[in-house]
Order: structure tokens, then sequence, then C-alpha cells
């Protein structure tokens, strides 16, 4: 990588051998850093293999152990992460909230923004949780919209370090004589969670056109009426569209729940949409852009197999193939903005199950794009690709220039 993008890959790592893998345990740039996300994955000599051992609650202790060497290796801890992701395994669901006395143990009372929810299963078959974390040097302040912390709560439901805000995951609700009320409408529940995005905005003194990244979790219930939250973003947005990517998930963390939406905004400085003139055609009618630059942050829409500029998905049913058309779009965009993939500081490779079978093969195709030095990245299995049959991996991608 360039000088400007820093790898972390801590020289003592008892668990695993780092030098197997196509990404770093964390990448700096700017003083931001990005932790791939870690489940409580080790080898063991007696069975020659990778495992995961125990249940969550164990698996969790080891993961934040692996944060925390990972955040030592970067001059950093605890205090400084601004944003975590907890990936959690269907089975491990029941035992989730007892989880947050390990949060409150390494995190103390430090605030971070927080989005779990529940994948279609974790890439280790033996892993109950993975968590992926964002850490930022510099002065953090917690934003609560309309009053204090709860105590019965390991988050915030936004974080601003300098200039960047980063959301919790919000679940679309509304409140009804004091009782939380889930809609059964998923435009009317991306509705509630924007709601409530643009308050921590607010709060902050930012709004809408200061969003550069956008993700959207859905649930299964949710899928068939997604397309109404079309109408939601035009009315937030107001035609200022984040990097955007719509994740179909296992379910969320309230089984009544349709969609949980995470934001982050840059206050200040000039905001570029990033558009690529043979892609209007795939682009032009769409809620998202397929990247945006504020500040120091690039945030790309999540990229698969479709080719832009014809309109047709690439590679069959290769996820190789597919890969390839995923990671060409993100080198497409970073040469539009001028930028090259050495500024890649993050990724996330969203794998529809039926392409599990051959996902380790896509690794070839990570040393094509950044040679021998990688960027921070995680891997989940998704509910499913939005979009068509065929297509079994979605990349979000994240630089810092």
């Amino acid at each position: 990588m360039t000088k400007n993008v820093i790898e972390v890959d801590p020289a003592k790592f008892p668990w695993l051998d780092l030098n197997r893998y196509t990404f770093c345990m964390g990448a700096e740039s700017a003083g931001i850093l990005y932790l791939s996300g870690q489940t409580a994955s080790e080898f063991d000599p007696a069975q020659g293999r990778v495992v995961c051992k125990g249940g969550l609650l164990d698996q969790t202790k080891v993961v934040y152990e692996k944060l925390g060497v990972a955040l030592e290796a970067a001059g950093m801890g605890f205090d400084n992460v601004v944003q975590t992701v907890d990936y959690i395994d269907p089975t491990a669901l029941p035992q989730y909230r007892q989880t947050a006395e390990i949060r409150r143990t390494y995190l103390d009372d430090s605030p971070v923004a927080s989005t779990g929810f529940c994948v279609e299963r974790l890439l280790r078959p033996d892993a109950l949780i993975e968590v992926s974390a964002v850490a930022m040097n510099g002065g953090k302040r917690a934003i609560y919209p309309g009053g204090e912390r709860s105590s019965n709560l390991t988050y915030a439901p936004g974080v601003e370090v300098e200039d960047i805000i980063w959301t919790s995951g919000f679940i679309g609700h509304e409140m009804v004589d004091g009782t939380r009320r889930y809609p059964p409408e998923t435009g009317l529940a991306a509705g509630f969670s924007y709601g409530s995005i643009g308050q921590v905005l607010a709060a902050a003194r930012a709004g809408p056109g200061d969003v550069v990244k956008s993700l959207e979790y859905v649930s299964p219930q949710g899928l068939i009426q997604y397309p109404e939250t079309t109408q939601v973003r035009r009315d937030f947005f107001g035609g200022f569209y984040p990097a955007l990517t719509g994740i179909p998930v296992n379910r969320l963390i309230r089984p009544d729940g349709l969609v949980e939406i995470e934001a982050v905004a840059v206050k200040g400085g000039e905001r570029e949409e990033i558009r690529v003139p043979e892609w209007e055609q795939s682009y032009g009618q769409l809620t998202r852009s397929p990247a945006v630059k504020k500040g120091r942050l690039l945030h790309i829409s999540g990229q698969s197999s479709l080719d832009h500029a014809t309109g047709e998905t690439v590679g069959g049913y290769d996820i190789v193939a597919q890969t390839e058309q995923a990671y060409s779009n993100i080198a497409r965009i970073m040469a539009e903005g001028g930028y090259s993939m050495d500024s890649i500081i993050n990724t996330i490779e969203w794998v529809a199950p039926n392409g599990l079978m051959d996902y380790r093969n896509v690794g070839e195709v990570r040393r094509q794009y950044f040679g021998d030095s990688f960027p921070s990245a995680t891997g989940v299995s998704m509910y499913q690709i939005l979009g068509r049959p065929e297509q079994l991996i979605e990349v979000t991608a994240v630089a810092v220039v």
C-alpha cells in the first residue's frame, strides 16, 4: 500500500498465523483505524486445524482479546473505538444479551456506536459471533438526542470525533402509549429508522446531506416491500444520496423488526459524488451514489457481478469471476475519482449461502488488486444478494484519501 495506509498486524498474535490471509488485522490512515472482523478462531495443534471453542460468552471474550491486541499494535485502545458491528449466528441469539457485560468490561464507559444482527451464518462453521470495529484518534463525544445515556445500554446512538459522526443501527419503530411498535410495512419502518438517524445528525449539528454511507439491513419478511424504501430515501436525502448497500439478513435482534439502518456522516468540507459516465443507465434512477467523498472518507456502494455499462451480470455462478467484476467496479470508481486501490482501508464481502463452497478461492482476486499489502476485511454470509438469483457476492469498500 501507499505510505498513507498502514497495515496493522500484531507482532505477537497467538491464535493464528496471519501470513495465511489476504487481509490484515487492521488498517490505519490519517488517524482512522478499521479492524477486520474477529471470531474466536484459533489453531488447535491437537486437531491440526483452526477451530472456535466454547459457547457464545467464551467466544466473545476471545474476540475482544483479539481486538485489544490489534488496537494496541496500532497505538490505540478501547477508548478510541467509535463503532462496533456484531455479526451473530442465529443459534447464539438467545444468549446474545449476556454479551453486554463483556462489552462493559472492555469498553467501560467509553461511548461507542453499535449495530448487531443475525447473519445467515459465519464463515467459520463453529463461530457464534464476529465483531468488527472502527477506532479514531482524537476527542470522542457521545450523541444522545433528547436525553442522557441509559444505564442499561452499552452503546450510544451516535459518536462524534472531529468531523466524523458514526451512528448506531436503528430498527424502525414508533412509540405508541409508551410502547415500542414495529410497523409491518418496510417503507414505514425505514422512515422511522431514518428519522432516528436524523435526530442524531441534528444533535451533532449535521444533516442528511452530510451522510456519506448508509447500510440497510433487511429481514426476510421485509424484503418483499423493500422497494418502498426508495421514496423514503428520496424524502430524507433530498437528492444528496450517499453510498448505500442493502443487506438481506437472517433476522434482526427484534423479531418483528423489518429494517435496521446505520450511517456515517462527515461535517463540513466539500461533498463529492463519484459517478462513472458510462454507468448512468444503471445508477441514474437509483437513490444511491456509486461513491461519495467528504472530508477524508470515501465510501463505495456495494458492488456485485453487475457490469453497470451493459446492465448484465458477469461470471454465471462462478464466485471468483463475480468477485473479479465486483473489485473491477470498485477500481473503476476509484480511478474515476482520481484515486488508486492503495487508499482502500476496509472491505466487507457479503456472500450468499450458495457461494460459500468456493469462497476461499476469492483470495486470489484480492491479491490481484492489493498485491501483498491488504486492507482490513470482514466476510459474512447474508440471506441472499439483492438483485438476480445467480449473484453470489457483494463487496462494500471505504477509503481514506
